[in-house]
């Protein structure tokens, strides 16, 4: 796909950043909310991050306000194209077996990473 046809699919859009772990030990991290900007290099969201954590209830940590993220390409493991009426404002964690998931209203469940990890 073009750079373009990239950017044009991803702008403005709800999404889900899954970021790489460099060590075993790292806690996975992923960022949830609007894709204001793409190129070669960084996608920017608008949203809040969430860290899989054994030391939280329910198993993720989640931030308590939206913020900006700017975060490098080649940190990111994944992204998944959430729903339009994701609400930010409203995210849900549950689990599917032994997955930490974004409950969403309409869709299958978004994954964020495994019971225990982190």
């Amino acid at each position: 796909m073009s750079q373009n046809g990239e950017r044009s699919m991803l702008k403005d859009r709800m999404v889900r950043i899954r970021l790489n772990k460099s060590y075993q030990e790292q806690r996975p991290l992923s960022y949830v909310g609007k894709c204001t900007g793409f190129n070669s290099y960084w996608v920017v969201v608008e949203g809040r991050s969430i860290m899989v954590t054994r030391s939280q209830a329910g198993g993720a940590q989640l931030d308590k306000k939206s913020s900006i993220h700017v975060i490098p390409r080649n940190n990111i493991e994944s992204i998944r194209v959430l729903p339009d009426d994701f609400d930010l404002n409203d995210i849900v964690i549950g689990t599917e077996g032994q997955q930490l998931v974004i409950v969403l209203k309409s869709g299958q469940p978004c994954f964020i990473g495994e019971i225990g990890e982190g």
